[in-house]
């Protein structure tokens, strides 16, 4: 277990705020044998904007490798879902630091 406060996102990936404008964007993992989660590091961002476009970016080309996503239609749907996931975890964020 950590004691990093991450905010998942998908059950797929998760971010975590470190201090004033830097993020960390991991991975979700599971252990085999524990059934704990852990939480590789995939980036470090300078801010959030960068963080929310390769978490768009990463899951659209999640979803078209899986074939989940099959036209344009659901790209652009996938990108705005995902992009609301990503401020709704920022917000959480910002706001349990600021408590």
């Amino acid at each position: 277990m950590t004691d990093r406060h991450y905010v998942e996102i998908n059950n797929v990936f998760a971010i975590m705020k470190m201090k004033a404008d830097v993020f960390i964007l991991a991975d979700v993992k599971t252990d085999k044998e524990t059934k704990e989660k852990y939480y590789p590091t995939r980036a470090i961002y300078s801010n959030e904007l960068k963080l929310v476009a390769d978490l768009i970016n990463l899951s659209v080309k999640r979803g078209v490798f899986l074939k989940t996503i099959t036209s344009i239609s659901e790209v652009m749907k996938e990108s705005h879902r995902i992009a609301e996931l990503g401020q709704q975890a920022l917000n959480q964020l910002n706001k349990e630091l600021e408590l």
